[in-house]
């Protein structure tokens, strides 16, 4: 029997969307627009799922506080399904944390470019003890989404019983859960060798290409996409490396030799923003997994599809999760951009080419 409740795990802030339509100075004064949103791993993913129909149990690091009573607001107002038990759970006081701050942060976007100030006054750890309390609420989940967790900073614990992140791996890795994780720049500074024994335990791996390199990097040394992809694969975990713009690039736990690659959909004057596309992508992925844990190639192959439709449709507005479509709206889309939007598989001294193909393409990109 299929289960399709997904618990999301993550962070939620109150965020402010600055756009200018000429460069932005520093030191002089500029005319910009100000757009007052919510973000934040877990808003974007509990958001997404809501509007497309999913059952969603949201577990979100939001303050009893104005910005946090507007995010519980806004999560309540996506409720589509018919699920007294989630109603419930989102609109209990339990759903904010005492002695919490709503985080908030400010996303300057110039063109291509986004810079992502944060703003996060928290310095106790005050999450894993509210996940704890929370998922047992839930009776079962079909998957669980792990996403940025700010508590989870070493600054504050480098001690595995006191991390959201760990506490849910370890609570879903024995139960028929998909486990999808979609760590942030506060799991990643732990580093590749604190994670390495847990990494397992995760079904899917989900970072950008920048944070992988990042996670992976030796003594200051980041490894090529191809030693990336090398890594991964004798980990024999799977993993999704989304590239921006340029699509996204998945590794399949037990196949060596193969890679499958999310071309990239050319939006044109369609495009806005990709803030909260990864977050997209990961959301599509899940949705599309449907709490199948013990997946084929072909249903990685077809849910990796789904997802960049998904990834792409948030492109198309400024912020994480602005404006969510139904799943209807997404099935429509999808069908309108399937043609350019093909997964294909790479196998043997093609994935060398690619892997290269990708850097260079990516290191051009950056330096215009």
């Amino acid at each position: 029997m299929i289960n399709n409740t997904i618990v999301v795990i993550g962070g939620a802030n109150l965020e402010y969307i600055i756009t200018s339509d000429k460069k932005i100075i520093q030191g002089h004064k500029n005319s910009v627009n100000i757009q007052e949103l919510y973000g934040g791993s877990g808003v974007n993913y509990t958001l997404r799922l809501l509007h497309a129909g999913e059952s969603v149990y949201p577990i979100l690091f939001v303050g009893d506080d104005h910005a946090g009573h507007q995010i519980q607001e806004v999560v309540a107002s996506a409720l589509i399904a018919d699920n007294p038990n989630i109603y419930h759970f989102i609109h209990e006081n339990e759903f904010f944390i005492s002695n919490v701050q709503t985080p908030k942060s400010t996303i300057i976007v110039e063109d291509i470019h986004r810079t992502i100030l944060s703003h996060d006054k928290n310095t106790q750890n005050l999450f894993r003890s509210f996940v704890s309390k929370r998922i047992k609420k839930i009776e079962n989940a079909g998957a669980v989404i792990i996403g940025h967790i700010h508590n989870d900073k070493p600054s504050l614990s480098n001690n595995p019983e006191d991390l959201s992140t760990l506490f849910a791996i370890a609570y879903f890795k024995n139960k028929p859960t998909l486990i999808y994780a979609n760590f942030g720049a506060s799991q990643i500074d732990h580093g590749f060798s604190f994670w390495q024994k847990y990494l397992p335990y995760i079904d899917i791996l989900q970072l950008n290409i920048y944070e992988i390199k990042q996670f992976f990097q030796t003594a200051n040394k980041q490894p090529s996409l191809e030693e990336i992809i090398t890594i991964i694969q004798n980990l024999n975990i799977s993993a999704i490396i989304t590239l921006d713009k340029f699509g996204a690039l998945g590794i399949l736990k037990g196949h060596l030799n193969t890679i499958f690659m999310a071309r990239p959909v050319d939006l044109g004057d369609s495009f806005v923003d990709s803030t909260g596309a990864g977050d997209a992508f990961c959301a599509g992925m899940v949705a599309s997994l449907n709490g199948e844990k013990n997946f084929t190639s072909n249903q990685f192959k077809n849910a990796m599809q789904i997802a960049r439709s998904w990834a792409v449709y948030a492109c198309q507005s400024f912020g994480g999760a602005n404006q969510c479509p139904s799943a209807e709206a997404i099935e429509t889309f999808h069908q309108k951009i399937i043609h350019n939007n093909e997964v294909l598989r790479y196998q043997g001294d093609r994935i060398k080419d690619i892997a290269a193909l990708i850097e260079i393409t990516m290191e051009a990109h950056n330096i215009d």
